[in-house]
């Protein structure tokens, strides 16, 4: 493994000793990621599956938010922008392509591109800019195309 995957599995292991994760499942259609704490005390401990598909059942138990979104695949600082002086990577009406990043996610100093999974046009913006996000939180109501 080299140094820089030890880097980010090593930040991933630290959130989740600090969010007291005990699994961690992440999927993509390109890539795949599977961690799990050791731990004698079992049901202390959240278990976090992240999967980058739409997921249209947990939208209707949102009360603001109608329709498709695309969520927050881990907790940390929610930007619009890669810099304070940047263009934002995508503005209300947009339309967004599969593989085009819609927003930038913090967690450990590590800065974690959000892209999108499927094409659509941006409804809403739920989250303000430099807002914290936790795991699963929805980010953008979408309508796909």
């Amino acid at each position: 493994m080299t140094n820089n995957i030890k880097e980010k599995v090593k930040s991933i292991y630290d959130v989740m000793k600090e969010e007291n994760v005990l699994e961690l499942d992440v999927k993509s259609k390109d890539y795949g990621i599977y961690i799990r704490r050791k731990n004698n005390n079992d049901k202390e401990f959240k278990k976090q599956k992240i999967n980058f598909e739409d997921d249209r059942e947990d939208d209707r138990e949102e009360s603001v938010v109608l329709g498709t979104t695309i969520k927050s695949p881990l907790t940390g600082i929610f930007y619009r922008a890669p810099s304070p002086s940047s263009k934002v990577y995508v503005n209300e009406g947009d339309i967004v392509e599969i593989g085009n990043t819609v927003c930038l996610i913090e967690a450990m100093k590590v800065m974690n591109e959000i892209k999108a999974t499927f094409k659509a046009k941006i409804l809403k913006i739920l989250i303000e800019n430099g807002s914290s996000v936790n795991s699963g939180q929805s980010l953008f109501e979408v309508e796909k195309i």
